[in-house]
């Protein structure tokens, strides 16, 4: 599940790195929480770090409110507040001055710095000592599937099967703000006291582009060659969707066949295949039961004439389209008689 920021009122200075568009204002939603509580009611200044002076933000930071309020001084961007202007070399002024603040900060303001990427230093270990440094990480797909589950019911009042929220992040991915945007959709469509099942995902839930090009996997591991035939013409021709792609999609599948057939030959679970090559969902059980019923070698010589034929087509010979075919032409063939 999402872990859960310790933020504490005594911290000076706060540093929240990352990019996700959903945990970073769910983190700074928590961390203003835990100073409203502290403090009761705060003062909040907002700096862009890609105009802001440092000289703005240390004066907000150290000029008392006529409230005398506990200040929030929030600096986004704060990656490109800290580098050097104009190309200068060594350690920016902005950065210079906020290592000797971060030394000694005012008792009555706490600092937010928000990076999209934050490296370490010098800074890091000053901030540590009043502070801490806290680097948003994307949720893995099994804990977003668990952050989907509880997020409709808490949020949007409703519930989702298990099969549809599988079927919800394969086509939107893991990043929750467009998950919570699909749910509140999804909860205001579905009818009351029923839940969010997959037949109204694929109702109200686009595909992506991306996904489109996966669906070809599926198509080869349950529907034999004439589907995967058929499925490869309507990507290409009605989807107008990538050859590079779609090929990248067939040779993504044969890596994780041939994958999942050493390992299950080396006496490896189900549940282990499953989190070493993030098997999850219909695809992951077609994956597992297509790999245990064909021969590693026989997957190993797919997986290389898929390799070769590739790399033969971004050389500019052959054709794209025949090259796919005969792909799924003999996987399908070597499923079919295993």
């Amino acid at each position: 599940m999402m872990a859960k920021a310790v933020f504490d009122a005594s911290m000076r200075v706060i540093v929240l790195a990352g990019r996700d568009d959903f945990l970073v204002p769910y983190y700074t939603r928590q961390m203003i929480e835990v100073l409203e509580e502290a403090f009761g009611e705060i003062d909040r200044f907002d700096f862009e770090g890609d105009s802001a002076s440092a000289a703005d933000v240390l004066d907000e930071l150290r000029t008392f409110g006529l409230l005398q309020q506990h200040k929030l001084v929030m600096v986004n961007k704060a990656d490109r507040f800290l580098v050097s202007k104009g190309g200068s070399s060594g350690p920016s002024r902005a950065r210079v001055l906020l290592e000797e603040y971060v030394k000694s900060p005012v008792a009555d303001a706490t600092l937010l710095l928000r990076a999209e990427t934050w490296h370490r230093s010098k800074l890091d270990k000053l901030v540590e000592a009043v502070g801490v440094v806290h680097r948003v990480k994307p949720l893995s797909e099994p804990d977003t599937l668990r952050w989907v589950a509880a997020r409709v019911e808490k949020v949007h009042e409703g519930c989702i099967e298990p099969s549809a929220a599988q079927r919800l992040v394969r086509r939107v991915g893991c990043d929750l703000a467009r998950l919570d945007a699909e749910l509140g959709k999804l909860a205001a469509m579905c009818r009351p006291g029923k839940a969010i099942d997959a037949a109204l995902v694929d109702e109200a839930v686009p595909l992506s582009r991306e996904e489109k090009a996966w669906v070809i996997q599926e198509a080869i591991l349950t529907g034999g060659a004439a589907r995967g035939l058929t499925t490869l013409h309507e990507l290409l021709g009605v989807s107008r969707q990538s050859d590079v792609l779609v090929s990248w999609a067939v040779t993504d599948m044969l890596k994780r066949l041939h994958a999942a057939s050493q390992m299950q030959c080396a006496g490896m679970s189900s549940g282990q295949l499953r989190k070493e090559l993030k098997l999850w969902g219909p695809g992951g059980d077609a994956t597992i039961e297509v790999s245990r019923r064909v021969d590693p070698k026989r997957l190993a010589h797919l997986l290389g004439d898929a390799l070769r034929s590739q790399h033969r087509v971004r050389r500019g010979i052959g054709n794209a389209t025949r090259m796919l075919e005969r792909v799924i032409i003999d996987v399908s063939g070597a499923v079919a008689r295993a």
